[in-house]
């Protein structure tokens, strides 16, 4: 029997799902904390084969006729709209150590957040309790769902992902959905939409873990796109993607760069047209000090060098700033900053 494809439009309402799904933790990376996910949903809980046996006496095989399989299930309580995902956490060496309880989390939780439960009135989805087709059609939004949640075609691209080994240890996926996912990917890229809305929100989405950097003379922790150059120390081609520790202080400013005390003659009424000061005349947003400087927007207000030119700031020309190693370092983050265009900016 024929499969029931997936419409555009419920496509598109899968990929709204996942993005709020994915918005439950403040700060997310590669792999997707998948169990982390769920256990924000208060509604939904997560319990290993382990415990379950444990609790009530059961064996690995009455575990899984209790489930109806070796991967995982779901069962659903109308009476207090509460779900409990059961994962295999006994087979170590064909899901464990695979990681295909992950993929079978995320397919759970498709089937949870697409409501399938709810919508055809079921405590768990069983192939005896519905149709061939409405079967089959079910389990494939569920791993439309757990495909896009685990394996995020945008981070992939910025990283440059070039075969199915490196997707498999980044996305930490079976080798088998490792396969079937890059062969996906690489469709993808063959049809890359600058403009398509899903990828642009993922992309900005994973913005901050995409572009985190470190300098390897200054240490600082930097999200950084574009630029060779450390902003805080000027050091050329030390910016490695990882976290720093070093976080160097902001001087305030306005939405627009523009800083809300002047350093020079502590004006505090600088939320005016321009520039500049109106007291002193000192220009209070920081810049490149180089005219011919590909960079025409604003520098983080710490920054002591250009990362596109790596010339020296206004701010730090002025003397708003001191070198970064002038005296003890403090700490913070600093936003803005690869040296090629990417499609979703």
């Amino acid at each position: 029997m024929t499969k029931t494809k997936i419409s555009p439009e419920r496509r598109q309402e899968i990929k709204r799902i996942v993005l709020s799904a994915l918005q439950q933790l403040p700060n997310d990376s590669l792999p997707v904390k998948i169990k982390a996910i769920c256990k924000a949903y208060s509604n939904i809980r997560l319990i290993p084969y382990s415990l379950h046996m444990k609790r009530y006496n059961l064996s690995y095989e009455d575990m899984k006729i209790y489930c109806g399989t070796s991967d995982s299930c779901a069962d659903y309580s109308a009476n207090h709209d509460k779900y409990i995902i059961y994962y295999n956490d006994i087979d170590y060496h064909n899901i464990i150590n695979s990681n295909r309880y992950r993929w079978n989390i995320a397919h759970e939780l498709g089937h949870i957040l697409l409501e399938h439960h709810k919508t055809n009135k079921n405590t768990r989805i069983y192939r005896c309790s519905l149709t061939h087709s409405e079967y089959n059609y079910l389990e494939e939004e569920a791993d439309y769902f757990a495909q896009l949640i685990l394996v995020p075609h945008v981070v992939l691209y910025v990283f440059k992902i070039q075969n199915e080994r490196s997707l498999k240890t980044l996305c930490k996926i079976s080798g088998p959905a490792a396969n079937r996912r890059f062969r996906a990917y690489r469709e993808w890229l063959q049809n890359i939409n600058k403009n398509d809305p899903y990828d642009k929100l993922l992309f900005f989405h994973y913005y901050n873990y995409l572009f985190k950097r470190k300098c390897k003379v200054c240490n600082v922790h930097l999200i950084q796109e574009n630029g060779k150059y450390c902003p805080i120390c000027g050091s050329k081609n030390t910016l490695q993607w990882e976290d720093g520790t070093m976080i160097y202080p902001k001087l305030e400013t306005y939405e627009n760069g523009k800083l809300i005390e002047c350093p020079i003659c502590k004006n505090e009424e600088t939320n005016i047209e321009g520039n500049h000061c109106q007291i002193c005349g000192n220009n209070l947003v920081n810049f490149c000090s180089f005219n011919n400087c590909a960079n025409f927007n604003p520098l983080p207000s710490n920054a002591r060098y250009c990362p596109v030119c790596g010339s020296r700031s206004t701010f730090l020309d002025n003397g708003f700033l001191n070198e970064w190693n002038y005296k003890e370092q403090g700490f913070m983050d600093i936003p803005d900053g690869i040296d090629e265009e990417l499609p979703f900016n």
